[in-house]
C-alpha cells in the first residue's frame, strides 16, 4: 500500500507545489520586496515546503490507514 500512497503523494504534492508557487509568486511580486529579496526564490521555497508536507502526509497516511 505504501507505493500507492507514495505515487499519490508525489502527484498531489507536485500539483500543490505548483499552485503554491504561482500564488506565492504573485503575492510576493505585489508586495514590492526589499532589494535583497527575490520573489522567485521565496515562492520556490514555499513550493518546496508544500511538496514536502504533501509527501510526508502521504507516507504517514500509508501507515495509519
Amino acid at each position: 500500500m505504501l507505493p500507492m500512497f507514495l505515487a499519490l503523494g508525489t502527484v498531489f504534492g507536485a500539483l500543490g507545489a505548483a499552485g503554491a508557487y504561482v500564488i506565492s509568486y504573485a503575492e510576493y511580486r505585489r508586495r514590492r520586496l526589499s532589494p535583497g529579496q527575490s520573489a522567485r526564490r521565496m515562492a520556490l521555497e514555499t513550493a518546496v515546503v508544500t511538496f514536502v508536507v504533501f509527501f510526508l502526509a502521504a507516507i504517514v497516511l500509508s501507515f495509519v490507514l
